[in-house]
């Protein structure tokens, strides 16, 4: 998995005391005999080897001699004259020219296994819990290789007995399933000794070798553990000390898989979420000479004379070299904006740092004879920011597409619940419909154009933290996410982790997963395995299916992610917070929006959307600034501009570009207002068609009054005065300039549709926001293709080239129960009044009825939903 040190829990000093316990010096080879008194233990000793898998589905529910999930009915081997073809092409993956949906897990081998590292237990767990991904509908496999579970101490490698991971892989590959080698370096996944543990880089590596690692902005080695572990220090990523060790293990580890290339294997990972180890990038990572110097080059490539850097900087440095980085993050006022170009370009060249590395990573995997078409690239990255609720812990780096995409298939983190402090279903409900998407187009760098978003990391369960708890994350999250994923388009997808397990430690690894340590299946499993059904039966069809979207972007601009001095917004919250809520209020109002890299969109591509909604934390790039002038002024489609006017360019200073972009909104300031309340919520007052009272909203509101001389605005929002309620300041406000028409809203109205306070939600509130997102949408004649009539339902569409649609239907509430879902737009549904389409529940394969197409655009369709569950309709 990933990072993982809760930042919630990072913030509080008892959870992090509580680490005290973990050792500081290496960890150990052999079961250490330490007493522990987890328990793990008793499940482990009253696991038998010889029994059957426990739960596993009956015989008559499941033929296991049926091949998973598009996997080839016999063994996947093959000739060694026909290598595989391995290729995503048309939108889908093809491994030996067949069209494949990947579904599985992630496997820990090093986890499942007995205390004692007895052989014969051990290999008998990992067949268990194969025998159970498989009957679950799963055709994949993925797993770490822990660089320090295999190499004890220097010169010594052990791939045998409970370490045979060759033998792993090669069980894998006999039950007909595909795999997915991750050799790291970098693992993460809460190891060795879990919370707080950063595997897999051996601890006697970095104990002999302190000059290649990471370094803080004070000179001091830096340490992921929240207590100062000694052996959680970790290598800077191009140091070449380090990247030579890096070969060596890839060298030892990559003949292990090497059997398998032009079989069973399909991809490797190159390392994982490689973000600077979810440090601060400002005081903390990365600081060493490697990385200074990589940084100062960086500068060198990217302004080309230091005339250029000074004069976007305002200094007077000598050279590149006499550039230091920030040392530390941007203050929250203003006084620091003449530095914030510098604290952008630190984080930046972070990205670059990285993206290098898994360059080179990459390289070095290649030369030991692991190249396309035999096998797929992927990496991993999370989306998120570390963050505890609305609280931003520390700025991270964040994944960029147009840096890391050309080194491999992002392969998507999706982790909507992490937080113990609420019984909520999802703590970002919206993060995996979102980044999904986004992901998607991301992903187009290294496939060309295509459909094609993998997740590498789908939430299985989640871990304990120290004396705050273990977040509860419900099977109902797991349908959840699966109706979120697939139903936005993703073609494969492999949940972390499949089965609870031991660190190297002896500790318990307990993360509620799908298979229980000892073997016995948790309500988890039978949600994957009705969705793994449902994909062995419908898979191949719907991985050829289309979304049916509006005619409405989401210009999401990457520039948005660094700290930022005198800013009101968190630039990493509204990154990895904000997009997904405004997608989700719209998707709540029936719009199925699709983002947009602003930075990558040419006028042409946003010339075909009648609405563009944009985030703007009123700062502006000159390229950004003329796109959305020209979409504006063109009369191609309405701008709907959010939170500010940009009334400085990125680099905190009046420019052309800028100055010809804030010419569109003909109002001036009038202050702003930041909610004061522990919610940091409030309303403003709106008067709209179907709404004439109050809209919630969240963090702030910024107020304007008209300008004359200018195009007329006509307000539709307003500053709600205390203590009656009367209408002060405009907040919102459509400008119709001839025959364009585009709308300024100065308030986050969407916030909480990506916060677990959306459950709680009511439905005034609910209706209230629905309306203003159906009221600026129309304003470019944009309305629902599918929509509920229960404010907690939602719906959306995938048609496929046969003309078969899926509705995919989620339910937020928790009761259960009929649905009835509106199918609004029958032009781009494909659905002909006069024929007659056949209804059925997908995922329970189950018919509902025969009706005509005028009956399901007049009468809409009923869906029956689980609480807080998800379902599938087939209309053909």
């Amino acid at each position: 998995m990933t990072h993982r040190r809760s930042p919630l829990a990072a913030a509080l000093t008892g959870a992090l005391l509580s680490l005290a316990r973990c050792s500081g010096n290496g960890t150990p080879v052999e079961d250490s005999g330490r007493d522990t008194s987890s328990d793990i233990g008793p499940a482990l000793d009253a696991f038998d080897a010889t029994s059957p898998p426990i739960d596993a589905p009956s015989d008559d529910a499941f033929d296991a001699t049926s091949p998973p999930i598009d996997a080839p009915a016999t063994d996947t081997t093959m000739d060694a004259g026909r290598p595989p073809h391995v290729e995503i092409r048309d939108g889908r993956l093809f491994i030996d020219g067949r069209a494949t949906t990947l579904y599985g897990g992630d496997l820990h081998y090093f986890r499942v296994r007995a205390r004692n590292y007895d052989a014969a237990q051990t290999h008998a767990m990992w067949a268990q819990s194969l025998d159970l991904m498989r009957a679950a509908g799963m055709n994949l496999v993925t797993t770490y290789i822990p660089w320090d579970f295999h190499n004890p101490r220097e010169g010594v490698f052990d791939f045998t007995g409970a370490r045979d991971v060759g033998r792993f892989i090669q069980m894998a590959c006999d039950r007909g399933m595909y795999v997915v080698f991750k050799p790291g370096p970098l693992i993460t996944a809460e190891w060795p000794r879990g919370f707080g543990t950063f595997g897999a880089v051996p601890a006697w590596w970095k104990a002999a070798h302190p000059e290649a690692l990471v370094r803080n902005a004070r000179g001091e080695l830096w340490s992921y553990s929240p207590t100062g572990a000694q052996d959680q220090r970790q290598p800077s990523y191009l140091h070449p000390t380090f990247l030579a060790a890096v070969r060596d293990w890839y060298t030892r580890s990559l003949a292990i898989a090497r059997p398998h290339l032009g079989r069973c294997l399909i991809a490797l990972q190159v390392d994982n979420e490689t973000n600077g180890y979810w440090g601060n990038r400002y005081g903390d990572v990365d600081y060493s000479d490697v990385s200074i110097a990589f940084w100062r080059g960086w500068l060198a490539t990217k302004y080309r004379t230091i005339a250029a850097l000074n004069t976007r900087y305002g200094t007077s440095h000598a050279s590149f070299d006499a550039v230091d980085p920030p040392r530390s993050g941007p203050g929250v006022g203003p006084g620091d904006r003449p530095r914030n170009a510098l604290f952008a370009d630190w984080y930046e060249a972070g990205q670059a740092y990285s993206s290098e590395y898994l360059r080179r990573l990459r390289a070095m995997m290649e030369e030991e004879g692991f190249r396309q078409p035999d096998v797929l690239y992927f990496t991993n990255d999370s989306p998120f920011a570390l963050s505890a609720q609305d609280l931003l812990l520390r700025p991270v780096l964040m994944h960029d597409g147009p840096s890391k995409n050309g080194v491999g298939l992002a392969g998507l983190d999706l982790y909507p619940k992490q937080f113990p402090t609420n019984r909520n279903l999802q703590d970002q409900p919206f993060q995996t419909d979102w980044f999904t998407r986004l992901y998607d187009r991301y992903n187009d760098q290294y496939t060309g154009p295509q459909d094609y978003s993998y997740a590498a990391e789908l939430q299985g369960g989640f871990y304990s933290y120290p004396a705050i708890g273990q977040p509860e994350v419900r099977p109902a999250a797991t349908e959840q996410i699966l109706a979120r994923s697939f139903g936005r388009g993703l073609k494969g997808g492999t949940f972390y982790v499949m089965r609870d397990g031991l660190n190297f430690d002896d500790s318990s690894y307990d993360y509620q997963a799908a298979i229980r340590v000892d073997g016995t299946t948790s309500p988890r499993y039978d949600v994957m395995r009705r969705w793994g059904l449902f994909l062995q039966r419908e898979g191949a069809r719907l991985s050829t299916a289309r979304a049916v979207t509006n005619r409405v972007a989401i210009l999401a601009n990457p520039r948005h992610q660094p700290p930022q001095a005198g800013v009101l917004d968190d630039m990493q919250r509204l990154w990895s917070n904000e997009y997904p809520a405004l997608f989700g209020w719209l998707a709540r109002a029936g719009i199925d929006a699709e983002p947009v890299d602003v930075r990558q969109a040419t006028p042409a591509e946003l010339a075909r959307y009648r609405v563009a909604f944009y985030l703007n934390p009123d700062f502006i790039d000159d390229a950004t600034a003329d796109k959305l002038t020209t979409f504006a002024t063109s009369g191609s489609g309405v701008l709907i501009n959010l939170l500010w006017p940009a009334r400085t360019d990125d680099a905190f200073r009046p420019s052309a570009a800028q100055g010809r972009y804030l010419a569109l909104w003909p109002a001036t300031a009038a202050g702003s207002w930041t909610w004061p309340s522990a919610s940091r919520s409030g309303t403003v007052n709106v008067r709209i068609p179907m709404l004439d009272g109050q809209l919630a909203s969240k963090w702030y509101a910024s107020f304007w009054q008209p300008v004359s001389g200018g195009p007329t605005i006509e307000p539709f929002a307003w500053e709600r005065t205390q203590p009656l309620g009367r209408d002060g300041a405009v907040v919102g406000y459509v400008v119709r300039d001839g025959a364009r028409t585009r709308a300024f809203l100065g308030t986050s109205a969407w916030t909480r549709f990506n916060q677990d306070d959306l459950y709680t939600l009511s439905d005034q509130e609910l209706t209230a926001a629905r309306t203003m997102a159906s009221y600026l949408c129309a304003l470019g004649a944009e309305r629902p293709v599918v929509s509920s009539t229960d404010l907690r339902t939602f719906a959306y569409a995938r048609r496929a080239p046969s003309g078969a649609l899926y509705v995919f239907v989620v339910n937020d509430g928790t009761a259960a129960g009929a649905r009835t879902v509106r199918l609004e737009d029958a032009a781009a549904l494909g659905i002909d009044r006069a024929r007659m389409y056949t209804v059925r529940d997908a995922l329970d394969d189950r018919a509902i009825g025969a009706f005509s197409g005028a009956e399901l655009v007049d009468r809409g369709v009923s869906a029956t939903l689980r609480a807080e569950g998800a379902t599938v309709l087939t209309i053909e």
